[in-house]
């Protein structure tokens, strides 16, 4: 009972301390009406640096850092102690143990053991003085609920709250065993990097805005900002987007570069579903269906569009293994775009597949497109993807990925590429990527590269 009383009151101390935003010393819980009336004989005497209590106190608290009392009085070993001072510290080192959840050594147990023992007047002095500590918590919480309610009833924020920055930094090395086709210079480069800044402006309306400081700020689909928007989720089961967003356009095309699972995007995805663009956009999400939709300018990111033709986008997802998560995860949905450059219009439509089930994953997409790069052309293409975690480091991935532009003045441009890839995670935040890629095209420029990513997250 002594022990989990000692534990409780360490904890109850230190959330108290974070409520008041510093840290409880000696002297505030003597100001307080003592619950006994008798005090402790042995709290007025003075521990100096060669008593043992002294000498054990500064060895451990040093291990796990803790304070006296005021930020300013870190127990250094320069100035004698009362004994309600070592008390607290003893007290305060119980509840960063409990709340870190410290793993001591058997050492460390014996010397607190027998500190708990030589202390017990103090500690019992204190806590009958805690109980009267946290009413006066209590009625600080109290008038902080309040100055919170009447803030909420105000738009003035400096960065709103819950701000955060993210993002993540790839360094990539290809090597072009054979040059063909394709566009891949063998050389180091970076090929995506990305901070975004997100937070809370009030209940149920959020911001975040992303850049990218490996692209220029132009108006090109490559330019540094890749989405700006305002959203509310206030709708339950939906969130409303307005601004500058990635289009819900196929199963891979809105993801971030950071989140999948191989070095480069298929080839549907770089060609025709990844896609930024300035409007409005809505999701929803269900147990057993997901949707997303929206209206936008049509003419890309960080672009006015003048002509005033709209693009529309719409999204839908079954998942049909929701009431029996643990047979895996799986999605069935498609996608469909119809848009205008304001020369000529561009329709496209997307099927997908996805299944995962706990280290393994299988997924598959194909698109098909209208007016691809002038009003009478069409392209088409799919890929299959699948990768499995040989442990929770390692990665292995196979992906077969073809995509067909259907140029009216050559027909014969059909582009293969097949992938074999090995993904390593250092840390949470820290992995290394390497892939083969052999590329056949129907003209006959086939290409291999070898491509080697690192990938850093924050």
């Amino acid at each position: 009972m002594f022990k989990k009383s000692i534990l409780a009151l360490g904890v109850m101390l230190l959330i108290s301390s974070t409520a008041m935003a510093k840290s409880i010393s000696v002297q505030e819980i003597q100001d307080l009406p003592a619950k006994s009336p008798v005090a402790a004989k042995s709290s007025s005497k003075l521990i100096d640096q060669n008593n043992w209590v002294y000498k054990t106190l500064e060895d451990v608290t040093k291990r796990y850092g803790v304070l006296v009392g005021k930020p300013e009085d870190k127990f250094n070993g320069t100035k004698p102690l009362t004994r309600n001072e070592a008390a607290l510290v003893l007290i305060n080192l119980f509840g960063k143990i409990q709340q870190d959840k410290v793993v001591l050594t058997d050492g460390d147990k014996a010397k607190l053991d027998i500190l708990k023992q030589e202390l017990r007047e103090e500690v019992n002095e204190l806590t009958g003085r805690v109980a009267n500590l946290e009413t006066t918590v209590d009625s600080l919480k109290g008038s902080v609920s309040k100055l919170e309610e009447a803030d909420q009833k105000s738009w003035k924020f400096d960065y709103g709250e819950k701000f955060k920055i993210t993002g993540g930094l790839q360094a990539q090395f290809t090597g072009g065993v054979k040059r063909g086709a394709d566009a891949y210079p063998s050389n180091f480069s970076l090929p995506y990097s990305e901070i975004t800044f997100q937070g809370t402006i009030r209940p149920h309306v959020k911001y975040l805005a992303q850049t990218v400081p490996t692209r220029f700020y132009d108006g090109s689909e490559k330019g540094l900002l890749r989405e700006a928007y305002a959203s509310t989720d206030i709708i339950p089961h939906h969130t409303l987007y307005v601004g500058q967003t990635m289009v819900p356009l196929g199963y891979e095309g809105p993801m971030s570069p950071l989140a999948i699972e191989t070095i480069d995007f298929s080839q549907i995805s770089r060609n025709l579903t990844t896609k930024t663009d300035l409007g409005i956009k809505a999701e929803g999400d269900w147990k057993y269906l997901s949707y997303a939709g929206g209206a936008y300018n049509g003419n890309g990111q960080n672009r006015t569009e003048t002509s005033g033709d709209l693009a529309y986008v719409a999204k839908v997802a079954l998942k049909p293994l929701a009431a029996v998560p643990q047979f895996g995860d799986l999605q069935l949905g498609s996608s469909f775009y119809s848009g205008s450059n304001g020369q000529f219009g561009r329709d496209i439509t997307t099927l997908f597949g996805a299944y995962k089930y706990k280290k393994f994953a299988l997924w598959s997409e194909a698109a098909y497109a209208t007016g691809y790069q002038n009003p009478h052309q069409k392209a088409k293409g799919f890929y299959v993807h699948s990768s499995y975690y040989l442990t929770k480091k390692l990665q292995v991935l196979a992906r077969y990925d073809q995509f067909d532009p259907n140029n009216v003045n050559n027909l014969k441009n059909l582009n293969r590429e097949y992938t074999l890839g090995v993904n390593y995670l250092l840390n949470d935040n820290l992995s290394f990527m390497m892939s083969l890629v052999d590329v056949q095209n129907q003209a006959g420029k086939d290409s291999n590269r070898i491509e080697a990513l690192s990938q850093f997250l924050f």
